[in-house]
């Protein structure tokens, strides 16, 4: 995949790239951006990994090797996680079966590895989460969901306990790279090596990562769990999305951006938001939030916010360092200093 630089008309410190494909996922870590391309085929994508103010953009995956083997099947959104260096993303895809498949690499070695796998039929059998990370943490979910007609189609396995319905998760476990055991209990090829965070006979998806603490989905509501499992706070809502910075827990549930005080769990913004806004991220005290080709930024304080337009499809990841959109073909980086003046300081 070739990419250009191309000037940007403001501010002067705006750096942008162009891709040969559309952008369908954007992580950020620090001073570094991963995102995935999508080739010629829908079902194949590059995966790159840019560090802006270096000028260097590195690809850990190219979608001509699958362009060359693998022109059918099933497509689905992919996502990306971002730790430092290392990588990870979902592939979605398959052919009667739904597969979701999650690979991760680094700069330092950038042959993929498989760390996580699922493969599904109308609802029923595993999944892998997508994954996420910040700093050198990097998790996801691996779970299995049940029929409730399994006794009936000779799969007794796969049936569903009583009071549970077709899909409902009945196994699942957070995992994060690093530790003693092969990621995702992989025995059958190379893998990176991990250690469970957490199990549970119900939901456990994973939704945010920040400052060794990851944020899950429970059957319940959703946890803030640290890296070694420990529960921090339960709170009694079920969210579409997360963000977390520090404190601060922010979710995206039905019609509502809410944020939370994870020290006392306590309510401190609920804003109506329109169906089509997604939660993109929180650094410190500005919130990012998407929408067809918008990114917003906004501050919790004062409520001042700014507006960009990246393009169709639009994300934005909010870092120390500055903040990456992307949008179409498209990937910028604003340094902070310039969206903290935007923002009126």
């Amino acid at each position: 995949m070739l990419l250009a630089s191309v000037a940007s008309a403001a501010p002067s410190t705006q750096i942008a790239r162009s891709t040969s494909g559309p952008i369908l996922a954007l992580a950020a870590d620090g001073d570094r951006a991963a995102f995935v391309v999508q080739g010629r085929f829908r079902q194949c994508m590059s995966v790159m990994v840019w560090q802006p103010t270096r000028r260097r953009i590195d690809a850990l995956q190219l979608a001509r090797a699958c362009e060359r083997n693998d022109r059918g099947g099933r497509t689905g959104a992919p996502s990306v996680a971002l730790a430092g260096t290392r990588a990870a993303w979902r592939q979605v895809g398959g052919g009667n079966s739904l597969e979701t498949i999650l690979r991760s690499a680094s700069l330092e070695r950038r042959s993929p590895l498989f760390i996580g796998y699922g493969s599904a039929t109308d609802g029923v059998g595993s999944f892998a989460s997508r994954p996420v990370a910040d700093g050198s943490l990097l998790a996801y979910t691996l779970d299995r969901r049940c029929d409730s007609h399994g006794d009936e189609r000779g799969m007794p396995d796969a049936q569903c306990p009583p009071g549970l319905k077709t899909g409902d998760v009945v196994e699942a476990t957070v995992w994060r790279l690093g530790g003693p055991l092969r990621c995702g209990g992989i025995v059958t090829v190379k893998t990176l090596t991990c250690s469970i965070v957490a199990r549970a006979n119900s939901e456990l998806t994973v939704l945010a990562a920040d400052a060794g603490r990851i944020v899950v989905r429970t059957a319940d509501g959703v946890r803030v769990l640290s890296a070694a499992g420990k529960v921090i706070r339960d709170l009694p809502i079920r969210p579409l999305g997360a963000a977390l910075s520090g404190d601060r827990l922010a979710l995206r549930t039905d019609g509502y951006i809410e944020v939370y005080d994870l020290e006392g769990g306590e309510l401190t913004l609920r804003r109506p938001v329109a169906r089509d806004v997604r939660l993109q991220d929180l650094d410190r005290d500005i919130l990012v939030t998407a929408s067809s080709d918008k990114v917003t930024l906004r501050r919790l304080g004062n409520g001042r916010s700014i507006t960009l337009r990246p393009g169709r499809t639009a994300y934005g990841q909010l870092e120390p360092s500055g903040l990456f959109t992307a949008g179409a073909h498209r990937v910028t980086f604003t340094p902070m200093r310039d969206v903290l003046r935007r923002l009126g300081g």
